[in-house]
Protein backbone atom coordinates (compact mmCIF):
# COMPACT_ATOMS: atom_id res chain seq x y z
CA UNK A 1 0.00 0.00 0.00
CA UNK A 2 1.19 3.58 -0.94
CA UNK A 3 3.51 3.95 2.21
CA UNK A 4 1.19 2.48 4.90
CA UNK A 5 3.68 2.25 7.29
CA UNK A 6 5.02 5.73 7.13
CA UNK A 7 1.34 6.41 7.50
CA UNK A 8 1.06 4.43 10.71
CA UNK A 9 4.19 5.76 12.08
CA UNK A 10 2.56 9.05 12.11
CA UNK A 11 -0.81 7.71 13.39
CA UNK A 12 0.73 6.23 16.40
CA UNK A 13 3.01 9.49 17.49
CA UNK A 14 1.54 11.64 20.24
CA UNK A 15 -0.93 14.13 19.02
CA UNK A 16 -1.12 13.05 15.42
CA UNK A 17 -4.00 14.82 13.36
CA UNK A 18 -6.96 13.08 13.66
CA UNK A 19 -6.99 12.71 9.97
CA UNK A 20 -4.69 10.19 10.21
CA UNK A 21 -6.52 7.96 12.13
CA UNK A 22 -8.40 5.80 9.70
CA UNK A 23 -6.86 6.84 6.46
CA UNK A 24 -4.36 5.89 4.03
CA UNK A 25 -1.67 8.54 3.08
CA UNK A 26 -3.20 8.80 -0.60
CA UNK A 27 -6.84 10.05 1.21
CA UNK A 28 -5.20 11.98 3.77
CA UNK A 29 -2.82 13.99 0.86
CA UNK A 30 -6.56 14.39 -0.57
CA UNK A 31 -7.67 16.78 2.26
CA UNK A 32 -5.65 19.53 0.90
CA UNK A 33 -3.55 19.70 4.04
CA UNK A 34 0.51 21.50 2.77
CA UNK A 35 1.96 20.43 6.04
CA UNK A 36 0.83 17.01 6.28
CA UNK A 37 1.58 16.61 2.67
CA UNK A 38 5.04 18.03 3.36
CA UNK A 39 6.27 15.50 6.21
CA UNK A 40 4.43 12.28 4.11
CA UNK A 41 6.35 13.46 1.39
CA UNK A 42 9.60 13.99 3.54
CA UNK A 43 8.82 10.48 5.02
CA UNK A 44 9.57 8.84 1.50
CA UNK A 45 5.61 8.68 0.41
CA UNK A 46 5.79 8.74 -3.40
CA UNK A 47 3.54 11.70 -5.08
CA UNK A 48 3.09 10.28 -8.37
CA UNK A 49 1.52 6.65 -7.71
CA UNK A 50 -1.73 6.38 -8.74
CA UNK A 51 -4.14 4.70 -6.70
CA UNK A 52 -7.29 1.90 -7.99
CA UNK A 53 -8.75 4.84 -10.76
CA UNK A 54 -6.00 6.20 -12.20
CA UNK A 55 -6.08 9.26 -9.83
CA UNK A 56 -2.81 10.29 -8.98
CA UNK A 57 -2.75 12.63 -5.59
CA UNK A 58 -1.71 15.70 -7.55
CA UNK A 59 -4.81 15.04 -9.83
CA UNK A 60 -7.39 15.67 -6.95
CA UNK A 61 -5.44 18.05 -5.48
CA UNK A 62 -5.73 20.16 -8.46
CA UNK A 63 -9.78 19.26 -9.10
CA UNK A 64 -10.21 20.56 -5.58
CA UNK A 65 -8.12 23.60 -5.86
CA UNK A 66 -5.88 23.16 -3.66
CA UNK A 67 -3.22 25.28 -4.42
CA UNK A 68 -0.70 25.02 -1.45
CA UNK A 69 -1.04 20.97 -1.10
CA UNK A 70 -0.31 21.37 -4.72
CA UNK A 71 2.71 23.77 -4.79
CA UNK A 72 4.00 21.52 -2.45
CA UNK A 73 3.45 18.29 -4.33
CA UNK A 74 5.16 20.04 -7.10
CA UNK A 75 8.25 20.58 -4.76
CA UNK A 76 8.64 17.00 -4.51
CA UNK A 77 8.72 16.45 -7.96
CA UNK A 78 5.02 15.18 -9.14
CA UNK A 79 4.86 14.72 -12.57
CA UNK A 80 2.38 17.55 -13.44
CA UNK A 81 1.80 16.25 -16.99
CA UNK A 82 0.64 12.26 -15.41
CA UNK A 83 -2.49 11.44 -16.91
CA UNK A 84 -5.17 10.05 -14.95
CA UNK A 85 -7.56 7.02 -16.92
CA UNK A 86 -9.39 9.44 -18.84
CA UNK A 87 -5.94 11.04 -19.97
CA UNK A 88 -6.80 13.93 -18.10
CA UNK A 89 -4.01 16.11 -17.15
CA UNK A 90 -4.38 17.93 -13.68
CA UNK A 91 -5.15 21.28 -15.69
CA UNK A 92 -7.87 19.45 -17.01
CA UNK A 93 -9.06 19.26 -13.93
CA UNK A 94 -8.24 22.54 -12.33
CA UNK A 95 -9.71 24.05 -15.38
CA UNK A 96 -13.13 21.64 -15.29
CA UNK A 97 -13.81 23.09 -11.89
CA UNK A 98 -13.41 26.75 -12.72
CA UNK A 99 -10.19 26.92 -10.43
CA UNK A 100 -8.61 30.12 -11.63
CA UNK A 101 -5.76 30.32 -9.61
CA UNK A 102 -4.78 26.36 -9.44
CA UNK A 103 -5.10 27.22 -13.79
CA UNK A 104 -3.22 30.25 -13.37
CA UNK A 105 -0.15 28.68 -11.57
CA UNK A 106 0.11 25.29 -13.86
CA UNK A 107 0.24 27.48 -16.65
CA UNK A 108 2.60 30.05 -15.31
CA UNK A 109 4.93 27.85 -13.13
CA UNK A 110 5.05 24.52 -14.32
CA UNK A 111 5.74 22.98 -17.65
CA UNK A 112 2.14 22.07 -18.17
CA UNK A 113 1.39 20.69 -21.60
CA UNK A 114 -2.13 22.89 -22.95
CA UNK A 115 -2.54 21.14 -26.06
CA UNK A 116 -2.49 17.69 -24.62
CA UNK A 117 -5.93 15.89 -25.01
CA UNK A 118 -7.43 13.49 -23.05
CA UNK A 119 -9.24 10.28 -24.75
CA UNK A 120 -12.11 12.46 -25.54
CA UNK A 121 -10.09 14.97 -27.79
CA UNK A 122 -10.53 17.74 -25.40
CA UNK A 123 -7.70 20.45 -24.24
CA UNK A 124 -8.18 21.74 -20.97
CA UNK A 125 -9.49 24.45 -22.80
CA UNK A 126 -11.83 22.84 -24.21
CA UNK A 127 -12.98 21.87 -20.55
CA UNK A 128 -12.77 25.06 -19.43
CA UNK A 129 -15.43 25.98 -22.49
CA UNK A 130 -17.87 23.75 -21.28
CA UNK A 131 -18.34 25.75 -18.28
CA UNK A 132 -20.85 28.77 -18.32
CA UNK A 133 -20.69 31.44 -15.84
CA UNK A 134 -17.65 32.44 -14.04
CA UNK A 135 -16.27 29.65 -14.60
CA UNK A 136 -16.11 29.88 -18.23
CA UNK A 137 -15.99 33.47 -18.68
CA UNK A 138 -13.73 36.03 -18.95
CA UNK A 139 -12.81 36.06 -15.38
CA UNK A 140 -12.69 31.61 -15.32
CA UNK A 141 -10.04 29.40 -16.49
CA UNK A 142 -10.72 29.93 -19.41
CA UNK A 143 -8.78 33.23 -19.88
CA UNK A 144 -5.52 32.36 -18.96
CA UNK A 145 -5.72 29.02 -21.08
CA UNK A 146 -7.02 31.13 -24.16
CA UNK A 147 -3.85 33.14 -23.62
CA UNK A 148 -1.71 30.45 -23.04
CA UNK A 149 -2.77 28.70 -26.12
CA UNK A 150 -2.20 31.51 -28.38
CA UNK A 151 1.49 31.93 -27.43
Amino acid sequence: DFFSGDILRLRHRRGAPRALTSRSVPQVMKLGNPEIARRLLMSGANPNLKDSTGFAVIHDVARAGFLDTLQTLLEFHADVNIEDAEGNLPLHLAAQEGHVRVVEFLLRRTPSRVAHQNRRGDTALDVARLYRGPAGGAQGPGAPLRAAASV
